[in-house]
């Protein structure tokens, strides 16, 4: 019988781990289940060298007493001087992963904890009250409790993708965040990247570290790329208006935003600062807007707010400008609709603002769809959430179940917990979540 099983093996299943042992569950109650080395998963499991954290290093944290812990891991056990920058420290995601992989080595090692390294297929509960994790392997895991750290998926196509265009696989990159893709492009390649976020702007580091020479052609609905980080600084406390408990108005929100930010340009510390000192208080601030008022802020702020909030680190900026300088980026701003496979060989890729060519496809659209997540929503054991895209879990981080009471023992915690929460602030959040849920289910066991 296994009390707590997580399921996930990145950032937040091993933040969860970290924290449930500090709280005092002993580890041999503890399994995990998880592709991935325990730490890494879709966001830090990237190979390539110049896939760099977008926040300095001291915001990386996983204890809010320590916050220094990665920054003076990294000085003692990389060798990376690139990373330094007036703005911060922006270490390689793959050195990030390492630090939270140590942290958990020695109860791995003793074998105290178990992780066994596969996909969770489906989740159910047995009349017992008991719950069964069916794995790809179709071995059936039984435990009290479930915790899904199944953070971000991997990306899927945003667009119609012809048939024959499917079976280049070596032209196709669906999910870039590995960064071994980079073995498939040849220099002079012209390569389409779908999107401007930040996952594009890692490719266009991963091709500048390539020496690339070939075209690089960019299409996303926003046409705008994330800002640079800047050396920002809280130094207050915005008084949002209205009391704690007073509904909020979007109207309300948007005007008291555009109030507090200064006119200078989002890439300025000044601005940042003042940005920051908002994204601070916002989690307590979600609850008072309405169901309603949440998806019309999401409709029209979403891919603002995304640009701002997922600002990008000097060093992609820098790969970025090099590629403007060059002459190398046609921009497109538009909604991709269709590829199709051209007779020479190269792809015809169709968009709302007319068609391009490409010799390699490079998919920088976002998160996909979460299968696991997808079966427990169909199978109606619990809620899914107002913006159709995950669960809905209450402030404790417990799965609202569609039916009262019906799902206790099934907890979530992860970046993608927008709804709930209202914002995710870099790693340390979910390290929160992690750490505020341990403590519950600590004092449950004991």
């Amino acid at each position: 019988m296994i009390d707590f099983l997580i399921i996930g093996s990145g950032f937040a299943g091993a933040a969860m781990i970290i924290h449930l042992v500090e709280a005092g569950v002993d580890p041999k109650n503890i399994n995990v289940v998880g592709p991935t080395i325990l730490g890494s998963g879709n966001a830090y499991g990237c190979k390539h060298k110049d896939y760099r954290l977008n926040v300095r290093s001291e915001i990386m944290w996983i204890h809010p007493e320590n916050k220094n812990e990665f920054t003076n891991w990294a000085k003692k056990n990389t060798k990376d001087p690139m990373a330094l920058h007036d703005s911060g420290n922006f270490y390689r995601r793959t050195d990030f992963a390492i630090f939270v992989h140590s942290k958990l080595k020695k109860i791995l090692q003793k074998k105290q904890l178990i992780h066994k390294k596969n996909l969770v297929q489906k989740i159910y509960k047995e009349n017992d009250g008991l719950w069964v994790s069916i794995l790809n392997n179709q071995e059936k895991l039984t435990s009290k409790n479930i915790i899904l750290a199944t953070g971000n998926p991997v990306p899927a196509w945003p667009c119609k993708i012809e048939a024959k265009v499917m079976k280049q696989k070596r032209a196709l990159i669906e999910n870039p965040w590995s960064g071994t893709w980079i073995k498939k492009i040849n220099k002079k390649d012209k390569v389409l990247i779908i999107g401007t976020g930040l996952t594009a702007l890692d490719c266009i580091s991963a091709l500048k570290s390539l020496h690339h020479e070939g075209q690089i052609i960019l299409i996303s609905k926003s046409g705008k790329f994330p800002p640079i980080q800047a050396k920002w600084e809280r130094k207050k406390n915005p008084n949002w208006p209205g009391e704690n408990n007073q509904e909020l108005l979007p109207s309300t929100m948007i005007k008291f935003f555009k109030s507090y930010l200064p006119n200078n340009p989002p890439s300025t510390p000044e601005w940042q600062s003042a940005w920051e000192e908002l994204r601070l208080d916002l989690n307590q601030h979600w609850d008072r807007i309405s169901n309603s008022g949440k998806i019309k802020l999401k409709h029209k702020l979403y891919s603002t707010w995304s640009r701002f909030r997922y600002r990008a680190s000097p060093h992609a900026i820098s790969a970025k400008e090099y590629f403007f300088n060059n002459n190398q980026i046609q921009f497109y701003k538009g909604h991709v609709k269709k590829i199709s496979l051209k007779r020479e060989g190269s792809f015809l890729c169709l968009f709302d603002g007319g068609k391009v060519i490409a010799d390699k496809v490079i998919n920088c659209s976002g998160k996909g769809n979460d299968d696991l997540i997808t079966q427990i929503i169909n199978d109606k054991i619990a809620t899914k959430d107002i913006f159709n895209e995950t669960l809905k879990v209450d402030k404790n981080n417990k799965v609202i179940p569609v039916k009262a009471d019906e799902n206790f023992g099934l907890y979530m915690v992860g970046p993608t917990l927008v709804e709930s929460f209202g914002d995710i602030v870099a790693a340390n959040k979910v390290s929160m979540q992690g750490l505020n849920l341990a403590k519950l289910l600590a004092n449950q066991v004991s």
